[in-house]
């Protein structure tokens, strides 16, 4: 607890860290001053600052702590210990990913937590410690603390209900006035953030009435009827049983595209992200890319799968689309 406070310096992120309450955290310190008979935090002041008798208890804490996670490792590397998953993935690409990667470390792990949501909220988890590692669409260039590997990239592409006949290729044109609205993801949603900013560089503006926040929602409305919009392949590829009532096509230039990366923190958990690297990239390349070919075959021209635990693009049709609109 006072290794998370000398961290945070407050109650309130160390609270949200463990997983207790903020009284919680209080009392704990107060309980701790009283049995050593010493004041270990300068209560009068915030951010949290510890007394010089506070200071030289959390560094001996610390010093510990890293004698016993080296002797920790030491037993797992020895397959004495093993070690937890706790692995972030975004909703695009969580259903088909999570189950392979279970499947593959399950007998080297000894627990194995997996968690969906936005990019923004699995990394709060990473850096809450509730998550090693994550795969989401936004690698996060602004945080020098952190390690990003390439895992693979995909064009975006327009779907519509497939009673409706659009141009093939669409333009934007076609699509402002093709008598169905747009339905656009929630603006907290990656893809959301992706279609802002297409849509802010081009100058477009669509009146839209509908927007949800999972692609389970947007297919349905789209299958449905109600509206067509962007997405990626991987959203069609996890509800195979909304294909058939969609039309997928090209989306006009510039082609927007997204990127996925495994993310962890730096120095940390790198041979965990190796493997996680690999092993999404095998889903891939076996599962999830042959079957966008048979609904969207252009988009392959478009796309990079790593070709390794490294991270190292590698193309996966003729690569003659190395440079679609990244945003």
């Amino acid at each position: 607890m006072l290794l998370s406070l000398g961290k945070t310096h407050s109650f309130t992120a160390t609270s949200r860290q463990l997983g207790v309450s903020q009284s919680s955290i209080s009392r704990i310190v107060n309980d701790l001053e009283a049995e050593l008979g010493i004041a270990l935090i300068d209560h009068s002041v915030r951010p949290i600052r510890f007394t010089p008798e506070g200071a030289a208890l959390q560094k001996f804490l610390l010093a510990e702590s890293q004698s016993i996670g080296a002797y920790l490792q030491g037993l797992r590397d020895k397959n004495f210990l093993q070690p937890r998953l706790r692995i972030g993935i975004v909703e695009s690409v969580a259903r088909i990913l999570a189950e392979r990667i279970v499947q593959s470390l399950n007998s080297e792990c000894s627990h194995i937590i997996v968690m969906t949501g936005i990019a923004a909220y699995l990394l709060q988890k990473l850096d809450e410690g509730q998550l090693d590692v994550i795969i989401c669409s936004d690698p996060f260039t602004n945080r020098n603390d952190l390690s990003r590997t390439f895992l693979f990239r995909e064009p975006s592409i327009v779907i519509a209900p497939g009673s409706l006949k659009l141009t093939t290729p669409p333009s934007w044109h076609d699509l402002q006035y093709c008598g169905l609205p747009i339905i656009q993801y929630h603006p907290n949603n990656s893809g959301g953030k992706l279609q802002q900013k297409l849509f802010n560089r081009l100058g477009l503006h669509f009146i839209n009435r509908l927007e949800a926040d999972i692609n389970a929602v947007l297919l349905t409305f789209v299958s449905n009827g109600l509206g067509w919009a962007l997405t990626r392949p991987t959203s069609l590829v996890q509800h195979p049983e909304l294909i058939a009532g969609i039309r997928s096509y090209r989306m006009p230039n510039p082609v927007a595209a997204r990127e996925l990366y495994v993310i962890s923190r730096n120095g940390e958990f790198s041979e965990l992200t190796g493997r996680i690297t690999e092993i999404a990239a095998s889903v891939f390349t076996e599962r999830i890319i042959p079957e966008i070919k048979t609904f969207a075959p252009w988009t392959l021209d478009y796309m990079f799968v790593a070709a390794g635990k490294d991270g190292a693009r590698r193309p996966v049709g003729k690569g003659i689309e190395s440079n679609p609109l990244v945003l």
